[in-house]
């Protein structure tokens, strides 16, 4: 199923390619209008990644969704022998190879224009890493929520990107913990939970959201 999720994303590239290219630029612009003051720019680095990673993943996915929908692709999904929960799981898993991975690859070139050293990119990108299937996951449950209604997006905003917030506090609270040389193995931990957790409540309310839209 997960090669089968690759095959549709390779299909949408032309999606893809526009929400790398926006996490790009705006990378880009923003260590431009940062200027070069290494404090600064040592500082908003991590938020600016996370958030930039935030707004990619949530609003990229449900264009992805609608596509499917259109070619009637999400009705086979509920006629197949296994259960939805596999067909959302393999979805996440797929946008975390060919939309997560790249990101990441992104955010490492990007690094140097932040003033962050090898170490500090390298943890940066990791929090990444860990909250890619939960950003991804709600992506999901946000397009599947929002796949018959007009102005999406405003709708994503309103339930989705409040539950991104512990997500990002606690991959800053990690960031925050190592520039100051403390140990930052718990705030570590409540990130992989909280992503597990997010992940776990996604698919369980998007196999309920995906037959609701099916039968709208």
């Amino acid at each position: 199923m997960i090669r089968n999720e690759i095959h549709k994303l390779y299909l949408n590239s032309g999606n893809l390619l526009a929400s790398l290219s926006f996490f790009a630029l705006a990378l880009f612009y923003f260590s431009l209008a940062l200027g070069s003051e290494e404090i600064i720019l040592k500082h908003c680095a991590p938020i600016l990644l996370w958030l930039l990673a935030i707004l990619t993943l949530l609003f990229s996915t449900p264009l992805l969704l609608k596509a499917e929908h259109q070619a009637g692709l999400l009705d086979e999904v509920l006629l197949h022998p296994l259960a939805p929960s596999f067909y959302l799981l393999s979805k996440i898993g797929a946008e975390v190879l060919l939309l997560g991975l790249p990101l990441l690859g992104i955010g490492a070139l990007f690094s140097p224009l932040f003033s962050l050293s090898f170490v500090e990119s390298a943890q940066l990108l990791l929090t990444l890493l860990m909250g890619f299937p939960a950003l991804s996951a709600l992506g999901v449950l946000g397009g599947l929520l929002t796949l018959h209604t007009q102005g999406g997006g405003l709708l994503i905003s309103l339930l989705i990107l409040p539950l991104t917030i512990p997500l990002l506090l606690f991959a800053l609270s990690v960031m925050e913990m190592a520039r100051l040389g403390l140990d930052s193995f718990a705030p570590f931990c409540l990130l992989i939970s909280v992503s597990l957790f997010l992940v776990i409540l996604s698919v369980g309310a998007g196999q309920w959201a995906l037959r609701l839209a099916v039968e709208e």
